[in-house]
């Protein structure tokens, strides 16, 4: 009798037990933070420990709502700059979407069989992933890729690509996607010579066209330069053809350049003044050496300056250091100046630039906003030098840190004259910065990636200075300052990509013309096309148009570092309900200036069952069949508890 009321007493158990399952269960596993998931699972080709070509499994997961987090796991363990990857496409992906980064949650969960060699190759992979997630396109399942995700978007090379073409084709797909310029391939083969006393083994590279070779194979082989490229081969759907592109012309007033050209001209005429009363020959013909070359690139400007305004414009700043130097050490040595009155000259310069700076307030527009937060950062480092000044040891270091702080000054200054010229684009009601962490989130990412990248192929650090500069005054000199770290972080940004460029070569003009893609792509976004993004853009065109690709990188590079900050401090950048897609026929792809609703969802919903919405199952429902089934079970199991005990 007694066995029967335990067994009906742990029938309620058990009833209550189911009833608590669901809500404990879920509540712990965190996954009602997120009302819809949506995952895809990729496979990417790598190569082994042993050097032979695989496949890794990667499952990428979008969720919403989120904060802007990216997860990352990895079995077995890989390097770091594969989860910087794993971020960097998830910013790409969002921009092209057209949502905003922070309404998501990014996860990336990476398995192989085997050992393999970890690095950034499946970044631009990755990135096609999310974007067909945001943007609810399904991949064609016979195309595959390797190459770097780039932060202007572009695709960036990679290594292994025989042995990765290898074991894409033994896997069955028939469309192999590589970064632009990598046709020709120069792959390791092991050579063995047999000799009486032993085998001698020496590594020899053979060149290879890996479109001939995956023709043998069966495979296509094509060559991308850009995300945009590449998910128009996994999905048809051309984002650059969707896209209308408003005029990029932004006119920069005649007078600010020749006021610039004008300054620089007569500091290089006075260095020539000081430069004939040095005394030490040596000195003395290296000074005019220089300056006749400094003098030569004004010449150079100034017959440039009308039909190519903007370029003028920025290559003068960019030589005013150089300028400020050579004007300062000529007058040190012809003893028309002394160290200690340099010192006090800049500290006169800062500290009246800093009231300056601090007199600025009130309602600003967007555009004002942008040029006040550059010009805080500029202002900044000539701090920054000019403190190093002081500590330094040194009257050559000395100079040249004074230098440095006297040009980034009078920069900061000029940034803060062009808050006048530049037209106006928004009402400040547009402006509203985000938390702290996201700048500085963004900007750790890029430079902490691209750093990674630099210094594993042995690439000239130096041309990071710049990025690492603001970086490191972004970690030590600003906690507080929203304004200034947003100007940081423009700088970082873009100083890290254009660095990437320079040390992987791609400043030519068929590669720069894909940055300019890039950036021209996104501007079909919801982010308004203010002048100073206009303005950077114009420089990257007119410098690509004179023939200096590698100043076109660096201005595309800015153009597209400013395009990013703005998604991140725009309110309103998309509707966190909403995205961009393009209306896709069987001809071809049609424009579509409406955007369609996010095709949501449920949690842990696999994307091949859900590619209509008939399919979905929103979360809600699922608890209520759950239910069912609890209460179901529960009052089988009540019955059989009672007839157990009226029998007993």
């Amino acid at each position: 009798m007694h066995g029967y009321r335990y067994a009906a007493i742990a029938s309620l158990v058990i009833l209550l037990a189911l009833t608590l399952i669901p809500a404990t269960a879920i509540g712990d596993s965190g996954l009602p933070n997120y009302s819809y998931v949506r995952s895809i699972t990729i496979y990417a080709p790598a190569v082994s420990g042993s050097g032979e070509g695989v496949l890794s499994k990667t499952t990428l997961i979008v969720a919403y709502p989120g904060s802007g987090r990216v997860f990352f796991s990895a079995l077995p363990y890989t390097e770091l700059d594969t989860q910087g990857a794993a971020r960097i496409a998830a910013y790409i992906a969002s921009l092209v979407a057209g949502v905003s980064f922070n309404n998501y949650d990014y996860y990336v969960i990476t398995e192989s069989n085997v050992p393999i060699i970890g690095g950034p190759s499946s970044g631009g992979l990755m990135c096609v992933g999310f974007l067909s997630l945001l943007m609810n396109k399904t991949l064609n399942p016979s195309v595959t890729m390797t190459g770097m995700i780039n932060p202007d978007g572009t695709i960036g090379p990679v290594g292994g690509l025989k042995e990765k073409l290898d074991a894409a084709a033994s896997n069955g797909f028939k469309t192999f996607l590589i970064p632009k310029g990598q046709r020709y391939y120069q792959y390791p083969v092991i050579q063995e010579t047999r000799l009486p006393w032993g085998v001698i083994r020496r590594t020899v590279y053979q060149s290879i066209d890996l479109v001939e070779y995956g023709r043998s194979i069966n495979v296509s082989v094509i060559e991308v330069g850009s995300i945009f490229d590449a998910i128009t081969y996994f999905t048809g759907m051309d984002i650059n053809a969707s896209s209308v592109i408003e005029p990029l012309q932004v006119s920069i007033p005649g007078e600010v350049v020749d006021s610039l050209l004008n300054n620089l001209s007569a500091m290089v005429q006075d260095t020539y003044s000081s430069v004939n009363k040095v005394y030490d020959y040596y000195y003395k013909r290296t000074l005019q050496t220089v300056i006749n070359n400094l003098n030569n690139t004004l010449s150079s400007l100034y017959s440039i300056k009308d039909k190519y305004p903007v370029y003028a414009f920025v290559q003068g700043l960019s030589i005013y250091p150089s300028v400020v130097y050579y004007n300062l050490f000529s007058k040190v040595l012809s003893n028309t100046l002394s160290i200690d009155s340099i010192l006090g000259t800049v500290n006169t310069t800062l500290t009246s630039i800093g009231v300056r700076l601090n007199s600025i307030g009130g309602s600003l527009d967007l555009d004002e906003l942008i040029l006040f937060s550059m010009a805080k950062a500029v202002y900044y480092r000539a701090g920054y030098y000019y403190t190093n000044a002081f500590s330094s040891t040194s009257n050559s270091d000395k100079l040249a840190y004074l230098s440095y702080s006297l040009s980034y000054a009078e920069q900061c200054s000029i940034l803060l004259d062009l808050m006048k010229v530049l037209p106006s684009s928004s009402p400040p009601s547009l402006i509203n910065l985000v938390d702290a962490r996201d700048l500085y989130a963004a900007a750790s990412t890029i430079y902490s990636y691209i750093e990674a990248l630099v210094n594993e192929v042995g690439g000239n650090t130096q041309v990071l200075s710049d990025a690492s500069d603001y970086y490191g005054l972004m970690n030590s000199q600003i906690v507080n300052d929203s304004v200034t770290l947003l100007g940081f972080t423009i700088y970082v940004i873009s100083e890290s990509t254009y660095a990437l460029h320079m040390v992987f070569d791609q400043s030519n003009l068929d590669d720069v013309a894909y940055v300019q893609q890039a950036i021209l792509t996104m501007l079909s976004s919801k982010i308004p096309s203010t002048p100073v993004l206009r303005f950077f853009i114009e420089y990257g065109s007119e410098a690509l148009e004179s023939g200096d690709y590698s100043s076109a990188v660096h201005g595309f590079s800015q153009a597209f570092s400013l395009y990013l900050v703005l998604a991140l401090t725009l309110d309103g950048n998309s509707n966190t309900s909403t995205i961009y897609a393009s209306t896709s026929s069987q001809g071809g792809v049609t424009s579509s200036n409406t955007t369609t609703p996010f095709i949501w969802i449920p949690v842990n919903q696999p994307i091949a069952n859900t590619t209509t919405p008939e399919n979905q199952l929103p979360r809600g429902l699922i608890l209520e069949y759950l239910g069912i089934l609890v209460i179901t079970v529960a009052a089988i199991s009540i019955i059989l508890a009672l007839r157990m005990i009226r029998h007993r």
